[in-house]
């Protein structure tokens, strides 16, 4: 029975029929367009753009230099040195080096920061034209939008 089956499936082509139907109803679906350039759709909210280092409310950083995204990343993308000034709290980084070109978007560095002074950015447009555009230094940790993309581009400005 069951061969009578595969036989009669093979011959009439019944496999290659339901694909074709997928195929046909997709075809003749409503198409979703998004004009790019003149219209930018919002990326979902789990989206993992670039690892930015954010302020806090009074414009103070919240990393503490505790170097715990350092060794939770697995590329070795961060380089931080931190120090204490005199009378302070918390350390602050001194230096705080990403290096865009080795990370992988895992997303360790955000889940082990204890401060969340890590945390991705919503953005996705990641165009470069010179490799040094890739490295970020502790104060182009903290760019977004035109700045950012300003930076990846390694100062090239589009001419309209």
């Amino acid at each position: 029975m069951r061969r009578l089956r595969r036989f009669l499936k093979s011959f009439f082509l019944v496999d290659i029929l339901r694909g074709l139907a997928v195929t046909l109803r997709l075809y003749f679906s409503r198409k979703v367009t998004v004009e790019y350039p003149e219209k930018v759709q919002e990326p979902a909210p789990r989206f993992r753009g670039l690892p930015r280092l954010y302020r806090d409310e009074k414009g103070e950083p919240l990393c503490i230099a505790c170097k715990l995204c350092q060794r939770a990343c697995g590329t070795n993308c961060f380089d931080i040195e931190g120090k204490r000034k005199e009378g302070a709290k918390f350390m602050r980084p001194e230096k705080f080096d990403w290096k865009l070109d080795r990370c992988t978007f895992c997303g360790f560095c955000v889940e082990v920061c204890p401060t969340s002074a890590i945390r991705f950015s919503p953005e996705f447009r990641l165009t470069g034209v010179r490799k040094d555009g890739l490295l970020f230094h502790r104060d182009q940790m903290y760019l977004l939008g035109d700045d950012l993309q300003d930076h990846l581009c390694g100062g090239c400005r589009r001419v309209p």
